[in-house]
């Protein structure tokens, strides 16, 4: 509670109030207890399954398991591990048990990010268990007051010696990369913080200065690719709700945030969809650009695109981060040809585009063009999500298998937005491999992967076409910060059924008010979206 009202309190808070914040810590809580899992299996935590594609490349199902399923019903969430390797897990620790040596030790450097304490935490975990190092966390100056906060919550880690955390500006970055006793780096931040730390320069030139093993997670330009189909008014309303939350979590602050819609410029609903959407915005509160140089941004997107609508309700007060930043309208600019879009860096605010690609003989058509786009031009290789109708995956079921496999990013989601794939910590999280230090794009290295698998080369997550109650991700979520403690409860408590069971209870009781809410049009944010969504399908 004390981290989420932290965060509220620098960012602002809005209509999900402390609940928005607090919602973040989801998969701190779920990979803590499949790291757990996966040290009792001796690093060799059982897939729900494993199973090779027709090109012979092996793929592993690892999520949703144990009591999981009952807040993602019918979801799959699975690792692909890179062609011609086997889906081997936890090489640190089979080594370790086959008698070998467990070396000297080594000390990782974790460089937090800035906008996310769930991003700070996770990286440590990883560094901790799947590397098997010791870690010192240096907090990123935007965020540095959640530092006492994460100390206290990891205070058994600290206790033991196996984590520190340190406080200051690049210059304390800079000393603790070049510290002889940092084996490894890993950070979450921007191309020019990792050209900084590697070259001396944000743009890389001449030879690497830091001779260890750097990780990075760099951001992405995100497409949300649209495919064509015989969508229902709720339909798209439900998913219009799921790309606006993919843009609005975090005021846009996010290296997964919705950056850029890609549609059929020909699809007759395409209209539709994005009254929807641009309702959805309108109804939902300005948010404040608190994070160092958003607002430059937003204000050069605007720059570039002057008809874009601003959207959006104002709230006097409650709408200020810290420092008293004033909100500021969502922006989106629709209709755009391929050529105009910004799609070579990160906007990193409140605003989404939207790509209607011309000329697309029908949907298979529109499916190949929308890959090649988002391979081609967009920015970055970290995510990618598509939404598509159950009919259409069935009627172009190879073209929709080779699209999922051609996309070349590190995590694929489908039919629900981008955070989703982060969230879900069994998988993978980074960059598609492929990148160097000399165009490190959106970084090297993949993070979560709470199964250890010793190969991955990127995760695809498929949700249902739609379900109730509303999704955890939702615009339309109410009352999360009543709902979450008896959710954090229940994953703790899986072992006990019995006890998960009402902790499961009592998070259904909350979910179906804020449903009821959101059909009595209490929640104005929801109140036009998701329609009539049958649960699961």
């Amino acid at each position: 509670g004390d981290m989420a009202a932290a965060g509220a309190t620098a960012k602002g808070s809005y209509e999900g109030g402390i609940g928005d914040e607090m919602a973040t810590f989801t998969p701190v809580v779920s990979s803590i207890l499949e790291y757990r899992d996966s040290m009792l299996a001796g690093g060799q935590l059982q897939p729900l399954e494993v199973y090779r594609r027709p090109d012979g490349q092996q793929v592993a199902v690892v999520w949703p398991a144990g009591m999981i399923p009952a807040f993602f019903p019918n979801f799959v969430g699975e690792v692909w591990i890179q062609p011609g390797r086997d889906a081997s897990q936890g090489q640190i620790y089979r080594h370790k048990a086959q008698g070998g040596l467990p070396g000297p030790g080594s000390v990782a450097l974790v460089l937090g990010a800035g906008n996310q304490l769930p991003v700070v935490a996770l990286d440590i975990l990883h560094m901790l268990f799947a590397e098997d190092r010791v870690v010192l966390a240096k907090m990123n100056p935007v965020n540095d007051y959640y530092g006492p906060l994460l100390r206290q919550a990891f205070a058994p880690l600290v206790q033991r010696g196996c984590l520190e955390f340190v406080y200051g500006g690049a210059d304390v970055g800079a000393y603790c990369c070049q510290h002889e006793l940092v084996d490894a780096v890993h950070l979450t931040g921007s191309e020019a913080t990792y050209n900084s730390i590697m070259f001396g320069s944000p743009q890389p030139s001449g030879s690497v200065r830091l001779n260890k093993r750097v990780t990075a997670e760099l951001g992405n330009v995100t497409p949300y690719i649209i495919v064509p189909g015989p969508w229902s008014q709720a339909d798209v309303e439900y998913h219009a709700t799921s790309v606006a939350s993919g843009l609005a979590q975090n005021a846009g602050h996010n290296c997964i945030a919705a950056e850029l819609v890609i549609t059929d410029a020909s699809w007759p609903l395409r209209q539709a969809f994005l009254d929807a959407l641009a309702r959805c915005l309108d109804n939902l509160q300005c948010r404040a650009p608190w994070y160092p140089g958003s607002a430059e941004r937003i204000a050069a997107f605007k720059r570039r695109f002057p008809s874009a609508q601003a959207l959006g309700r104002p709230v006097a007060g409650k709408a200020q981060a810290h420092d008293h930043i004033p909100a500021q309208p969502w922006l989106l600019a629709t209709g755009l040809a391929p050529e105009q879009a910004q799609v070579r860096q990160e906007n990193w605010g409140g605003v989404l585009q939207e790509v209607a690609l011309p000329n697309c003989n029908g949907t298979a058509d529109f499916l190949r063009q929308a890959v090649d786009f988002a391979n081609d031009k967009c920015w970055g290789t970290l995510a990618a999500s598509l939404f598509i109708h159950p009919e259409t995956q069935q009627q172009h079921a190879g073209v929709f298998d080779a699209a999922v496999a051609d996309l070349r990013y590190g995590c694929v989601t489908v039919n629900c937005p981008s955070l989703v794939g982060f969230s879900a910590t069994p998988l993978g999280w980074g960059a598609f491999p492929g990148h160097t230090p000399q165009d490190i794009g959106s970084g090297i290295g993949c993070v979560h992967n709470t199964y250890l698998f010793d190969h991955p080369q990127k995760s695809v997550l498929r949700a249902p076409w739609s379900y109730s109650p509303q999704p955890l991700w939702s615009l339309g979520q109410v009352g999360l910060g009543a709902a979450l403690p008896a959710a954090f409860r229940f994953m703790a408590s899986q072992h006990n059924p019995v006890l998960a069971l009402a902790y499961l209870t009592a998070v259904a009781l909350h979910a179906l008010r804020g449903s009821w809410a959101v059909a009595k049009g209490r929640n104005p944010a929801a109140q036009q979206s998701l329609g009539s969504p049958v649960g699961g399908q």
